[in-house]
């Protein structure tokens, strides 16, 4: 199942990197694209502490790592693109948002493969 919400959080990763392209190229992305990605990522936060849980014991720690930076991920990309700077989001705070989930994706590929 780790590599199921694995694979989830990867189309989700897929959806910021359009994000980023688009936010490079000086393009405005739709509304939609950033709420689908935030939206889908809470989906796949949710389906990773359920699986979490599933496991009891067995849930390697690296899994639960991979909660922690992913929910440290998402509070700080909500707080970054809906809140403070919601319509100008730069390449910086995208990469910094980027690269914190970026290790959860590692600590969660760890666990799952």
């Amino acid at each position: 199942m780790l590599g199921f919400v694995f694979v989830l959080f990867l189309l989700a990763a897929c959806g910021g990197v359009l994000m980023l392209l688009l936010i490079a190229a000086g393009k405005n992305y739709p509304q939609w694209l950033g709420t689908g990605h935030g939206v889908f990522a809470l989906v796949c936060l949710c389906a990773l502490f359920v699986v979490n849980l599933l496991g009891e014991t067995a849930t390697p720690a690296a899994a639960w790592w991979a909660l922690g930076v992913f929910v440290a991920g998402f509070i700080g990309g909500m707080l970054l693109f809906r809140y403070l700077y919601k319509g100008r989001a730069t390449v910086p705070l995208v990469l910094l948002h980027g690269g914190l989930n970026t290790l959860g994706l590692v600590l969660l590929y760890n666990a799952a493969f």
